[in-house]
């Protein structure tokens, strides 16, 4: 499994990767669409361009799960990459702007590319190592990954007025 767990790690990290950057632009593309909206990024905040990791990065752990003979392991790892590719980007954003005292778009990028190979590294650490190859990890990770789920839905719709949330081209929050 482990030379299949390899292949499928960077073939994800490769489509999480375009079809993360690709999202940056399909609520435009969808000509506002309040659904797309709720699953890609509706603005330049920090929050919003989470999404651009968290949705491909859920859509390749569905069909790396599968791919791995629905290996067990995979859910919560997921999980567990998907948090820790995500802090990677909101720490990369944080830092650099307080050093910097400027938002570069091409730093941004950047970090997008850091979360989504915390995320793989994670994951693929994890899944290797088949701690989480349980039922109640598969559920636990299942449940956090839909928890997570409903947070960017919840929070597109409803911002928190903190910075995390405000676009800072726009000063606008959510949808």
């Amino acid at each position: 499994m482990n030379k299949n767990l390899f292949k499928y790690t960077v073939i994800g990290f490769i489509f999480v990767s375009i079809l993360g950057s690709l999202a940056h632009f399909f609520y435009e593309w969808s000509g506002y669409s309040f659904i797309v909206g709720l699953f890609s990024a509706v603005n330049e905040s920090v929050w919003e361009h989470l999404k651009l990791l968290f949705f491909p990065y859920l859509i390749w752990s569905i069909i790396e799960f599968f791919a791995l003979d629905k290996n067990k392991a995979v859910f919560p790892a997921k999980a567990l990459g998907a948090v820790s590719g995500m802090t990677a980007i909101v720490v990369f954003f944080y830092v650099y702007t307080g050093i910097t005292g400027e938002n570069i778009d091409f730093l941004n990028i950047i970090s997008f590319f850091i979360g989504v190979a915390v995320s793989f590294a994670v994951d693929y650490t994890l899944i290797k190592n088949e701690k989480f190859s349980t039922t109640s990890g598969m559920v636990i990770g299942i449940t956090a990954l839909l928890i997570i789920m409903m947070f960017f839905i919840l929070f597109t719709v409803f911002p928190v007025k903190i910075p995390l949330f405000k676009d800072p081209i726009s000063s606008t929050y959510g949808i």
